[in-house]
């Protein structure tokens, strides 16, 4: 039977393409969602995009017929502008009539008080679900572009290791793969109950490499568990030039990020320079109502990055650490900037731009969409390479979740490809108040 699906600003500010994704079911939309769209078409940030593109899809598809009565669509279903079912019979009293959600559910109750079909109101805002159930009405979230992460145990591939394979890997560094794996894929090589080695299998996946913890020291960083042991080895392997850094806070996600990056950049010189970038919230988002230049505008929104920074580029020898230290901290990253070797951005002025033989850090990623993802990704040139540090239990963003947004995406769909690789850390290692309380608060 078919269907009626009304569709909440919601799911078309979150997917543009969302009027195609319903198959040949009706598909209608509330003349109180245009006015929405029409208030959020002049930002600058990707909900303005999103406005002007479904706008731009509405515009042309209403050349085949009128809106209001219904246009039949590619793929049999049909696309309505809803202009009447106003009536607030279905809804409580004294409900303010002057919101936007309020006008988009007296549609879709009086739609299912009506249609002798099931009508469903489509909508990523949990609020909006609780309200319309209250009344009722059918409620879904949008769930087309929605993947789902695999077990943690499911991406960690367990391998025991015979006494001669165990000897080549402490004497050459490699052996040949039992059988073919996934490019840089996170491998446990088994001794025994107690002793694992953190192997990563290349970029073919017909061999497996070892790097002993103590020999893999970045920039004075050591690893602390096998996670960020794989993390490193991933990071400061120029052959993989996308990496996925997924995990709560307190994992070192950022950290050892930044500490490749300064080693290879500074000590090694693969990259020219050193790019950090964070997203506002939304994406984009106009930073212009604070004071000051453009550093002094960018620095509260970076100082997570400034704080690493300043764990790395502070003095390593007790001797040298004294009330000078924060200004010798602060030279060091000024001269560095000086030097064009390290660049500290908000995401707003990553469109556009090529991105050349750098080593580009994307912090709090999991607050971006596909497309932003893809724009950013779309940006690197020859001898880039990408790191996207997120939690994808940590989001931000009003129209993404666990399942849609962007990083979610790359496990999906690039795992196993040569250029790419990715860790997901579970362990705290900031302090052992810092685990205590993620665990237990």
């Amino acid at each position: 039977m078919q269907k009626v699906f009304v569709l909440d600003s919601s799911v078309l500010l979150h997917d543009p393409d969302a009027i195609f994704q319903f198959e040949d079911n009706e598909i209608v939309i509330p003349y109180a969602v245009l006015e929405e769209l029409e208030s959020k078409k002049r930002l600058a940030d990707n909900v303005g995009r999103s406005a002007r593109e479904i706008i731009r899809h509405l515009d042309s598809i209403r050349h085949n017929g009128s809106l209001a009565k219904g246009v039949k669509l590619d793929n049999g279903g049909i696309l309505r502008i809803e202009l009447n079912h106003a009536s607030d019979e279905a809804l409580p009293l004294f409900y303010d009539f002057t919101l936007a959600d309020n006008r988009i559910l007296t549609v879709s109750a009086n739609l299912t008080r009506e249609e002798k079909r099931p009508v469903i109101l489509v909508t990523k805002d949990i609020a909006m679900r609780i309200k319309a159930d209250a009344l009722g009405v059918k409620t879904q979230d949008y769930t087309k572009d929605k993947v789902v992460f695999p077990a943690l145990a499911d991406e960690i591939i367990s391998l025991t290791l015979r006494d001669e394979e165990v000897n080549l890997l402490y004497r050459l560094g490699k052996i040949i793969a039992p059988a073919p794996l996934p490019a840089n894929a996170c491998v446990k090589g088994i001794i025994s109950e107690n002793h694992i080695l953190p192997l990563i299998s290349s970029t073919t996946g017909f061999e497996l490499y070892y790097q002993p913890p103590g020999k893999i020291g970045t920039w004075d960083i050591s690893p602390k568990n096998i996670e960020q042991t794989w993390a490193l080895q991933i990071l400061n392997n120029p052959s993989i030039s996308l990496v996925n850094l997924m995990g709560p806070a307190g994992t070192g996600k950022t950290l050892l990020a930044l500490a490749s990056g300064l080693e290879q950049t500074i000590h090694s010189e693969i990259y020219s320079r050193l790019l950090c970038a964070r997203p506002i919230v939304p994406f984009g988002k106009d930073i212009g109502y604070l004071p000051g230049e453009k550093e002094d505008k960018v620095r509260p929104y970076m100082q997570p990055i400034y704080d690493n920074l300043e764990l790395l580029l502070r003095p390593k020898k007790e001797k040298d650490r004294d009330k000078n230290s924060d200004s010798i901290v602060d030279s060091a990253i000024d001269l560095l900037k000086k030097k064009h070797q390290l660049e500290i951005e908000v995401l707003t002025y990553i469109r556009g731009r090529s991105i050349p033989n750098q080593f580009l850090i994307i912090d709090e990623s999991q607050n971006l969409s596909v497309h932003e993802i893809k724009t950013i990704i779309t940006r690197a040139g020859d001898g880039t390479k990408i790191v996207l540090c997120g939690d994808p239990d940590q989001i931000d963003h009003p129209y993404l979740d666990k399942e849609s947004n962007g990083i979610a995406h790359l496990t999906s769909r690039l795992k196993g490809k040569h250029f790419y690789g990715q860790v997901r850390l579970t362990k705290g290692e900031r302090s052992e108040l810092a685990s205590f309380a993620a665990d237990l608060l």
